[in-house]
């Protein structure tokens, strides 16, 4: 007369709500740390950074941005390669500050390009001031590499010189730290 009791392993949905919560707690988290990795990684190549051509130049979204004019040509390489880590820094930071509305995004121009080579010429002065379209841009070959500012799709200031390149960049890196 003896019953065998059958025991079965029921879960209840109690258990279930509870790992389901902390399995999706997890991923938010793990998938968190990537975004926030991704993000915060260093640039250290001219290729990281938008790079843009021709017309371009005048026609970004962003009301004020950058765009540093420079050449991989290797009779411009001591000039440029005296500007990379700057140049990266800025770019890291920008990054890493997006949402920052004072710190403006930066596209690069690299003038070696066949379309972007049209607004280089040789034997004069750079002055690049209110230019608002790519055929008005004249870039001096003596004056590579060049950073603009361009607000509204016209150009509102640049430098040309490794200093005032740098001074202008670290004052916005300060500035917004």
């Amino acid at each position: 007369m003896n019953k065998k009791v059958v025991k079965t392993n029921s879960t209840s949905y109690k258990t279930i709500i509870f790992w389901g919560v902390i399995a999706i707690l997890t991923l938010a988290f793990v998938v968190t740390i990537v975004i926030r990795f991704i993000g915060s990684r260093t640039i250290n190549s001219y290729d990281s950074i938008d790079h843009v051509v021709g017309d371009e130049i005048f026609e970004k979204k962003e009301e004020t941005y950058l765009v540093y004019l420079y050449s991989s040509d290797d009779e411009y390489s001591e000039a440029v390669d005296a500007m990379e880590e700057i140049i990266f820094n800025y770019v890291t930071f920008q990054g890493r500050n997006d949402s920052d509305a004072d710190v403006y995004k930066m596209y690069a121009a690299d003038l070696s390009n066949p379309e972007n080579a049209k607004s280089v010429v040789y034997e004069s002065t750079t002055n690049v001031l209110s230019v608002d379209d790519f055929d008005s841009l004249k870039v001096s070959d003596k004056s590579i590499p060049v950073l603009l500012v361009i607000k509204d799709g016209s150009v509102i200031s640049y430098d040309i010189t490794d200093n005032d390149i740098s001074d202008y960049l670290q004052t916005i890196i300060d500035e917004n730290k």
